[in-house]
């Protein structure tokens, strides 16, 4: 906890989720937000001013109070979020090359540097490392939040887009041995499953595994 710019009374809370955890908090306005492993919210005891503005790391999915008068907004890596009452996730971690911000209900109004644009229900804004932002209408909403809902779920992923996420809710280390093959798995794995029967699970899928100590190797 801290406080704002010298001469306010603002107190910031600071709420860090390890690998391995998922915690759901609700904000002073009635917002809840759920917090993925690895991740972390900076936002304030009370929203006194015109805005509601909180910062975010890593992945959360939030459900806004809906008050007018009163924009919501999620600052993360070069981007801002605006909202005013609405179901939105955004992952943004970073060893993920693009920070995805998918809207379920509601209205949000995406901002990085000079471009503005507003997403639909059911549309993903994009933005790569470099800037530029694009919109996939195409989203298995479904997948998005199966981890707020207890499930990884995976629509053609890449062995190394399941493997940190693994790595994030099992808290292990990831390691490639040798070339591995750049397939693409499709599944859905319970949260509460054990480490050694999600590799199996991936062992079904031709994704070879082996563990020592906290960390996994991927083999061909």
């Amino acid at each position: 906890t801290g406080s704002g710019a010298p001469g306010n009374e603002i107190q910031y809370n600071n709420l860090t989720i390890p690998r391995g955890g998922q915690f759901r908090i609700t904000l002073s306005d009635g917002t809840k937000v759920w917090l993925n492993a690895a991740s972390g919210i900076r936002y304030p005891a009370a929203f006194t001013g015109r805005d509601r503005v909180v910062e975010l790391t890593g992945e959360a999915y939030f459900e806004v109070a809906q008050i007018p008068s009163k924009p919501f907004k999620v600052v993360v890596n070069n981007m801002e979020v605006q909202v005013l009452g609405t179901s939105f996730n955004i992952m943004a971690y970073g060893d993920e090359a693009v920070t995805k911000t998918t809207l379920l209900e509601g209205a949000v109004k995406i901002r990085a540097g000079s471009r503005e644009m507003k997403l639909l229900p059911g549309q993903q804004a994009q933005l790569q490392q470099s800037g530029e932002i694009t919109v996939n209408d195409n989203v298995d909403v479904e997948e998005i939040v199966a981890w707020k809902n207890g499930y990884f779920q995976f629509n053609h992923e890449k062995t190394t887009g399941v493997m940190r996420q693994i790595a994030r809710w099992y808290d292990v280390d990831i390691s490639y041995h040798g070339n591995i093959p750049d397939r693409e798995f499709g599944g859905k794995i319970a949260r509460s499953s054990s480490i050694d029967e999600v590799i199996k699970v991936l062992e079904l899928s031709r994704i070879h595994v082996k563990i020592e100590n906290k960390k996994i190797i991927v083999m061909p």
